[in-house]
């Protein structure tokens, strides 16, 4: 093998079953209980599991950033993943309003104009707030867009809307272009005049194409528009769009071909293995994603955001806000039994390297502890392993 897994790569082996698991039982199922349990009924063994609604998921589809997508593309129908919640009466307010309000708009508009829509959403934010329950409905104009019947009206309702929707609590905006005279926002400027073209000539030439494209083919095309038409190359968002089209209108691209790489995926990735050889990152990050991808049986573009997922849990990534101040983050962790340097863990509190993690004003989600007491990421390894408590933790090795 080129490669050479480490203890890391066990544990998100681990994570990925329990997320699974926790998917069909507390988000969406085609058996019972249809993912009705509730998070903390869920009996996970893991606190932060029963107690923050982000780690259910090992298909994007199905994750915070995606759950106003099912709701304007299948509407109130039975083709809806979460029908059975939805004629149970087990649904959000939020859900109940888009999915009624765009049923029949799956027919009424064209690829190009669902092709428009996953975009807006991706640039816009993806209606991403951490802080909330349901975390994706923040900030979005999906919740009006049912109003539009094409492209065109769409693009005029953005360039008319008074309120705010973009977002940016968990997520990240690209590098707009500046706007003209007549535009509030460089985001307004490229969504009326960008985005529209943009979705017409994907549309076009993923349709004339004999074969399906693979999703890199897709991503490339979209970049290379971008610097075609003087614009900075939206990697982050577009990646998110080729997932949507793979999702949605996979009809059109190779849904099991290999993905791009987030600066989450890549950290995550880059503890799971170490390179046995000298190679390139690149294929490097393609080695790790497909034996991941063998050991689960999830297509790269899952598995990619599953990635991003284990980073935030391997830190005990809370997002503060109204739907979770009330944790007591001294004692709700996860339950892996790596020692992980970043973020915030129960073995720091042990350990008198911060007294507590209550603090609101302060976040715990890189090195802030380690750095705040002197010490490497090795030297907390070790330290962590001289107390009676964690003698049986298992020594990550990649800070040797």
């Amino acid at each position: 093998m080129k490669i050479t897994p480490t203890p890391y790569y066990t544990d998100f082996l681990r994570y990925y079953n329990l997320a699974k698991k926790q998917q069909e039982l507390c988000n969406t199922s085609k058996n019972p209980p249809y993912g009705m349990t509730l998070h903390p009924d869920s009996k996970m063994g893991d606190d932060l599991m029963e107690n923050v609604e982000l780690y259910d998921v090992v298909e994007r589809k199905y994750a915070g950033f995606s759950q106003i997508v099912n709701d304007v593309f299948y509407g109130w129908t039975p083709e809806h993943p979460y029908w059975e919640k939805m004629k149970a009466g087990k649904i959000t307010s939020q859900r109940d309003e888009v999915a009624h309000n765009w049923t029949g708009k799956t027919s009424e508009f064209y690829p190009s104009e669902w092709f428009y829509i996953f975009i807006l959403h991706r640039v816009c934010g993806s209606g991403i707030n951490y802080a909330q329950k349901p975390s994706g409905y923040h900030n979005t104009l999906l919740l009006k867009l049912h109003r539009a019947n094409s492209m065109d009206r769409m693009v005029e309702m953005v360039r008319n809307e008074q309120g705010t929707f973009y977002t940016s609590v968990g997520y990240q905006f690209p590098a707009f272009p500046k706007p003209p005279s007549g535009y509030k926002r460089g985001g307004d400027y490229y969504l009326s005049e960008y985005a529209p073209r943009l979705a017409k000539d994907l549309f076009a030439w993923l349709n004339a194409s004999k074969e399906k494209r693979t999703l890199r083919e897709v991503g490339k095309f979209m970049l290379d528009w971008n610097v075609t038409n003087g614009l900075r190359q939206y990697h982050f968002q577009y990646a998110a769009v080729v997932a949507d089209i793979a999702d949605w209108f996979p009809q059109y691209v190779v849904r099991d071909s290999m993905f791009f790489y987030g600066s989450n995926a890549e950290q995550c990735i880059s503890y799971l293995a170490k390179p046995a050889e000298k190679m390139k990152t690149n294929e490097f990050l393609d080695c790790v994603m497909e034996m991941a991808c063998l050991d689960t049986g999830e297509v790269p573009y899952n598995l990619e955001d599953v990635a991003c997922d284990y980073i935030r849990y391997a830190t005990n990534y809370v997002r503060m806000g109204e739907a979770y101040n009330h944790l007591d983050r001294d004692k709700i962790f996860n339950s892996s039994k790596i020692i992980h340097p970043y973020g915030r863990h129960r073995a720091m509190l042990d350990l008198g390297l911060v007294k507590t993690f209550n603090d609101l004003n302060q976040n715990f989600y890189y090195d802030e502890v380690i750095k705040a007491n002197n010490l490497t990421p090795a030297a907390y390894v070790r330290l962590v392993k001289t107390h009676p408590d964690y003698s049986d933790w298992i020594d990550p090795e990649i800070y040797k």
